[in-house]
């Protein structure tokens, strides 16, 4: 997997690579065209081309490709940059400020900006990708109902099975059981809250350590938009089917339509159900 991960970010950089020396030559060749222009100046009006900076000068600066090789080397470890600063000094002042500004910016900004582009980019492909996220939700949810029935036998103090409300008020009193579920992200706050919750669908005052799991896990995480507005939902239709439960037993007492009741009968088992 690493070797992969490493192939695939290097496959996946060869667009920011290329970007990337357009830039850099770009800004290179603005550099080098305007020492250039000056050096050529420098180099022609010399009394003596027997100087050894003058033959300098006229080795890293005789022409344009010359001079991005220079600059090139001065930024990247093939030439000491003060070796180049000493053949433009004699140019004054602007040159070697603008020297100076192309040394700090190619390797302050440049470089790290650069880089950053490159290491987001390996981060990106780096990243799992979508069956493996899949395999991981998995295992969590393994791991966390693993952890879940321990916790659940655990609580099962009498070893029947079965976790009443006594058990479970009595073992969530302790902080570590109440951050060990937090780890799962299920909120045990309101122990006695949480009880009713998981045994409601029973109507019952325990629950099994099977059931115990696998209420609880589906108590994971906070509500989710699409399940307030399901909530929501369910809550409007059953106040309107007891609206109309109402309305039905009115007119059943009163001897009205047989039909209307048979719907509001159906209403009932629905409401059961």
């Amino acid at each position: 997997k690493v070797l992969r991960v490493m192939m695939s970010s290097i496959m996946g950089s060869f667009i920011s690579l290329f970007w990337s020396f357009v830039m850099i030559g770009l800004i290179l060749y603005v550099f080098a065209l305007y020492f250039m222009q000056q050096m050529t100046v420098e180099l022609a009006n010399a009394e003596d081309v027997t100087n050894p900076v003058w033959q300098q000068q006229y080795f890293f600066f005789h022409s344009v490709e010359r001079t991005v090789l220079t600059l090139m080397q001065s930024t990247m470890g093939g030439l000491d940059w003060d070796t180049v600063y000493r053949l433009i000094e004699p140019l004054g002042w602007p040159y070697i400020l603008a020297y100076i500004f192309y040394i700090a910016f190619f390797n302050f900004a440049l470089i790290n900006i650069l880089t950053g582009i490159f290491v987001e980019n390996a981060m990106k492909l780096c990243g799992p990708d979508d069956d493996e996220l899949v395999s991981q939700q998995k295992e969590q949810k393994a791991k966390d109902e693993q952890e879940l029935r321990f916790i659940a036998q655990a609580m099962d103090a009498d070893g029947d099975g079965v976790i009443d409300k006594e058990e479970f008020l009595m073992f969530t009193r302790s902080e570590d059981v109440v951050s060990r579920l937090a780890t799962m992200n299920i909120n045990v706050r309101d122990a006695s809250l949480f009880f009713n919750m998981i045994t409601a669908p029973a109507f019952d005052d325990c629950i099994a350590v099977d059931d115990f799991v696998t209420r609880a896990a589906n108590l994971k995480g906070s509500a989710s938009s699409i399940d307030l507005n399901h909530l929501i939902l369910q809550t409007s239709l059953i106040q309107y089917s007891l609206q109309m439960l109402q309305r039905g037993e009115a007119k059943s007492e009163s001897g009205e339509s047989t039909e209307e009741s048979a719907g509001f009968t159906r209403i009932k088992e629905n409401l059961s159900l």
